[in-house]
């Protein structure tokens, strides 16, 4: 029986990696192979056994053989299903509701599904992009699954807000997904460290972290899902791989919370840091901490809260 559970959860995180790796949807997925939607999320989230006619039909659909979605099975099974398990604490406690339903569980999976997916990255590529690029290339992972994993979609244009909106959001026009009022906005950030310190890309930046800041483009954002990033991850040499160590959520900042805008010259783009007053909230309301000691105590010292 484990085996079996093992099996069905390699094979639904291989499909689901594949699927974000060619750039489709679960819909299109579904269109594509002819199986319904739900069916398809229910074999990523490792509910539901495939026949071998089916896992064809969405291998053709991927592009991809069948033996691509089972390569590896042997070696890798235990690690995928196991290698994330209890790593976060979760606030089992959250729940929102903002136009589709968020519980602390959909925010551990879409963490943990996004590691899985950087780390099956090449590293090198982690090592030729800046710090605010990994961040935004992070973000867009989390939400894009997270978007899948509560039935919502992320925001159709590139400067929409929130970034993930409920379905019904497609029809709306550019300026209304410009600030849509229903959906869940999600900002990254890897923390602020030391002055002079030089980290190399895979080290860990917490025994450097002097704080930790979000940044927004203007002042008026009032709901956030804050997410942190480490290099905490799979190790590959010396190195570690980046990872979401935590998750954040406040529905109570006001433009007190946000500091003066700035980097309106050169090639800056104008933003906002949150405040102490803001972090103190995000803090308050954390949703998925790393199930470590380390960071528990240092991001509860960063954040002034209690993880109770």
């Amino acid at each position: 029986m484990d085996r079996d559970k093992s099996l069905l959860s390699f094979v639904g995180t291989r499909v689901r990696e594949v699927r974000n790796l060619r750039g489709i949807s679960q819909e299109e997925l579904s269109f594509k192979s002819n199986l319904d939607r739900t069916y398809i999320s229910d074999i990523e989230l490792g509910k539901r056994n495939v026949s071998l006619l089916n896992l064809h039909a969405i291998a053709d659909a991927l592009e991809v053989q069948v033996a691509a979605l089972l390569k590896g099975y042997q070696k890798d099974a235990k690690s995928v299903e196991q290698s994330k398990v209890g790593f976060y604490e979760i606030n089992k406690t959250f729940r929102l509701d903002c136009g589709f339903s968020v519980t602390a569980q959909d925010v551990e999976y879409a963490a943990i599904m996004t590691s899985n997916n950087v780390e099956d990255l090449p590293f090198a590529l982690f090592q030729s992009i800046n710090l605010k690029t990994l961040s935004g290339m992070i973000g867009a992972i989390f939400s894009l699954t997270l978007a899948e994993r509560v039935h919502g979609i992320v925001n159709p244009i590139e400067k929409g807000h929130p970034d993930i909106i409920p379905k019904h959001g497609k029809k709306a026009s550019e300026e209304q997904l410009r600030n849509y009022p229903e959906g869940l906005e999600i900002k990254c950030t890897v923390g602020n460290v030391e002055k002079g310190s030089e980290l190399e890309v895979g080290r860990k930046r917490l025994p450097k972290l002097t704080g930790i800041t979000w940044q927004a483009h203007h002042r008026e954002v009032e709901s956030l899902m804050g997410l942190v990033i480490d290099f905490a991850g799979k190790a590959t040499n010396d190195k570690s791989y980046p990872v979401i160590t935590a998750a954040f959520f406040s529905d109570e900042l006001t433009i007190e919370d946000w500091g003066k805008i700035s980097g309106t010259t050169g090639r800056n783009t104008k933003v906002t840091g949150m405040t102490a007053s803001g972090k103190g909230k995000m803090g308050s309301g954390w949703v998925i901490i790393k199930n470590e000691d380390s960071y528990t105590s240092r991001y509860e010292k960063l954040l002034s809260f209690e993880l109770k």
